[in-house]
C-alpha cells in the first residue's frame, strides 16, 4: 500500500465516483481503477461499493477513512519537514469573516505579529455546515465560525462577539420613523441570504419575534450582494455589524432603532487536536484574532 492508492481512494469517496476523482487527481480513469484495485487488494476487502449511480464506501472503507486522512496528513508533513517548509495550515471561514476580517489577520501573521511560530496557511470558505464536516473528517485544521448549531467536543476558543443589526440606506421610509415599531417593521421589504446561512437562520428568528408573513424582496446567496442592494435602497437587511461598519460610518447605511432587532453572535475558533508541528502556529494564529477584532466587536 503507499500514498498513491489511498489519495486515490479519497477521492472517489469525496467526489462520488472514479470519473471525477481522476479529473480531480489529474490521472488517467483505469490509473485510479488500478489503484483502487491494488488497494483492496493489499487490505483484503472490498473498501467501494460501485453502483449505477455512483460509488460509496463500503462499511470496510468507511473504517479506513479516518486512517487515510491521517496518513496522508503524516506523509505531507513529513515532507514538508524533511525539505525545511513551514508546517501547513488549513483554515476554514464563513463567507463574511474571510471577507471582512481574516484578511488583515493573516497578513499580519505572515508578517511575524504572532511570534516565531509560523506556518503556510490555506483559507476554504463555505457555509457552516459543510466546514464542521470538512473539520470533523480531518479536511480542516481550524475553522473560524459562528457559535450557532450544535456543539463542538474539541478544542475552541472565543474569539470575537458581534450582533445581527437591522440596517436600511437613509432614504429607505423606515429610517425616517422615530420611535419604529414593530409594526412599521412588517409593512416593510427585506433583503436576506439563501436558506442554510446563518444570517438567514437570524432573519427567520427575528421574524418568529416580530410576527408571521414578513415579506421578503430579494433572497442572495452572496453578503456583499445583500449590503449592496441595503445602500441601494432596495430593502432592509439584517446583517452582521462588522461587515456593515464601514457603511455605517459613511453614512451609506443606517442601523435602525428596534429593541427586538439585534440578535447576538459569538464569533469562535475550532480546530483538530494532534496537528503536530502546525500545533504552535495554530495557537499562535488563534491568540492573533483574539487582538484583531473588528472595531464592532468592542461595540456589542
Amino acid at each position: 500500500m503507499d500514498t498513491r492508492q489511498l489519495r486515490a481512494f479519497l477521492a472517489v469517496v469525496e467526489t462520488g465516483g472514479i470519473s471525477s476523482a481522476a479529473e480531480q487527481l489529474g490521472y488517467a480513469q483505469s490509473s485510479v481503477s488500478d489503484q483502487l484495485r491494488t488497494l483492496e487488494r493489499d487490505l483484503g476487502v472490498p473498501v467501494l461499493n460501485r453502483t449505477s449511480v455512483g460509488t460509496a464506501p463500503t462499511e470496510a472503507g468507511q473504517r479506513l477513512l479516518p486512517y487515510a486522512r491521517r496518513l496522508l496528513d503524516l506523509d505531507n508533513e513529513m515532507r514538508r519537514s524533511v525539505s525545511g517548509r513551514r508546517p501547513l495550515l488549513r483554515i476554514g471561514a464563513l463567507q463574511s469573516l474571510a471577507d471582512e476580517w481574516l484578511p488583515e489577520v493573516l497578513t499580519a501573521f505572515d508578517h511575524g505579529a504572532a511570534g516565531p511560530d509560523t506556518a503556510d496557511v490555506t483559507v476554504t470558505v463555505s457555509s457552516r455546515g459543510r466546514l464542521m464536516e470538512d473539520l470533523n473528517d480531518g479536511r480542516l485544521d481550524a475553522v473560524f465560525t459562528l457559535d450557532s448549531g450544535p456543539g463542538y467536543d474539541g478544542p475552541s476558543a472565543v474569539v470575537g462577539h458581534d450582533r445581527v443589526v437591522l440596517v436600511t440606506a437613509p432614504s429607505h421610509p423606515l429610517a425616517s420613523i422615530h420611535p419604529l415599531t414593530l409594526d412599521d417593521v412588517k409593512r416593510s421589504e427585506f433583503l436576506v441570504t439563501e436558506i442554510g446561512c446563518i444570517y438567514r437562520q437570524c432573519f427567520d428568528e427575528f421574524g418568529r419575534d416580530v410576527g408571521p408573513a414578513l415579506r421578503i424582496a430579494m433572497i442572495t446567496g452572496s453578503l456583499n450582494a445583500l449590503r449592496r442592494l441595503a445602500v441601494n435602497g432596495r430593502g432592509a437587511a439584517l446583517l452582521p455589524r462588522f461587515s456593515v461598519q464601514a457603511e455605517l460610518e459613511s453614512g451609506d447605511l443606517v442601523m435602525l432603532d428596534l429593541k427586538e432587532g439585534p440578535v447576538a453572535l459569538t464569533v469562535e475558533a475550532r480546530w483538530r487536536e494532534g496537528l503536530g508541528p502546525a500545533e504552535a502556529p495554530l495557537r499562535a494564529l488563534v491568540e492573533l484574532t483574539q487582538r484583531f477584532s473588528p472595531a464592532s466587536w468592542a461595540m456589542t
